[in-house]
């Protein structure tokens, strides 16, 4: 039996033993640490050393037997050192450990975010601050817009919102268009607005054969939407008011489409800075040319009313309908059947 002295010395013999293996093993890592990575992949590839270290995962990956427990030592002392507990890794770690080495000997490597899992309270945080932005320059857009339509309900101001319609309006047929009378287009054309306004385009969206049969002087013929859009592209670079009046025969139909897709695509092309808008003062002309060269014949060119079906032009008729296609033919002044009528006899000369 063996004494207690005797004991001692045996317990020392064995720590003496581990610790001189524990030495080696330190030795081991700190020299793969250095310059396995490099050595490995110029043997392999034969390119330029790679910057990144081995990740301790990978290393204990190669000097650890797979064989082996976590705890294995050769005297059967179940010893734990803290080089031991270092070199431990759980089946997480097998996978971060397979992914490391792939992207060691694939040729590509994995950056060092994809290394590490990122916590759910880092994705949450970043995902929350991502929504914050977008939801704080969507919220602060869309405060500007609510604004601008509470200006434009508050008082009657031109669609833009910058300030109040010059011309004096009349109710009308169409409730979302602003109207004016003949009276107030012959002040226009007199020059009694001539101080705040810079420029006025009277828009006839009557076919050429009426438009050339009688029209208000200077006006521009348009009765197509390509006519729109040529309008739209021309730049506007004047401060001052540039208004448009549309009309056609009765102002009933084709005269309140043109204005209405005028302003829709005016919209659209400044959607980024509403409500900004090219031509933001647009009026109509209440009862259409036919009311106004009844009273005001002497601002015509010529002097003449040709109506949209009048019976020398049932070809010309047909052939404009075709082209403009999105405006309706006629202009319901009459009844449905009574139109109808008309219009069929016409097409048959």
């Amino acid at each position: 039996m063996l004494n207690k002295f005797e004991r001692i010395i045996i317990l020392v013999s064995l720590l003496i033993e581990q610790i001189y293996r524990n030495i080696l093993l330190l030795s081991t890592y700190l020299r793969i640490k250095k310059s396995s990575t490099m050595s490995i992949r110029l043997q392999l590839f034969g390119d330029s050393p790679i910057t990144k270290e081995t990740s301790d995962i990978e290393i204990a990956s190669i000097i650890t037997p797979e064989s082996k427990g976590d705890n294995y030592n050769d005297s059967g002392i179940d010893l734990l050192t803290p080089l031991s507990n270092e070199l431990s890794w759980k089946p997480r770690n097998e996978r971060k450990s397979l992914d490391a080495r792939r992207s060691l000997f694939s040729g590509k490597r994995l950056s060092d975010d994809d290394l590490f899992e990122e916590s759910p309270c880092t994705k949450k945080l970043r995902q929350t601050t991502t929504t914050t932005k977008i939801s704080d320059v969507t919220s602060e857009q869309n405060t500007d817009i609510i604004e601008a339509v509470e200006r434009l309900e508050s008082r009657d101001l031109i669609a833009d919102g910058s300030r109040d319609y010059i011309l004096p309006t009349i109710p009308g047929k169409h409730s979302d268009l602003k109207s004016i009378t003949s009276e107030t287009l012959v002040d226009v054309i007199n020059g009694k607005y001539d101080k705040e306004i810079d420029k006025v385009t009277i828009v006839d969206c009557r076919y050429p054969y009426e438009f050339e049969g009688g029209h208000i002087k200077d006006a521009v013929n348009m009765y197509t939407k390509d006519d729109v859009h040529s309008l739209l592209q021309k730049p506007v670079t004047s401060e001052r008011r540039h208004i448009l009046i549309f009309h056609c025969e009765f102002s009933s139909e084709r005269g309140p489409k043109m204005y209405r897709f005028l302003r829709s695509e005016d919209r659209n092309l400044n959607k980024c800075e509403y409500p900004s808008l090219n031509f933001p003062e647009v009026y109509l002309l209440h009862g259409g040319y036919k009311e106004f060269y009844q009273t005001y014949q002497e601002y015509c060119d010529p002097i003449s009313y040709k109506p949209m079906l009048h019976e020398d032009h049932g070809e010309d008729l047909r052939h404009f309908r075709v082209k403009s296609k999105s405006w309706t033919a006629g202009e319901k002044q009459m009844s449905n059947r009574r139109h109808r009528s008309r219009l069929n006899r016409n097409l048959s000369f």
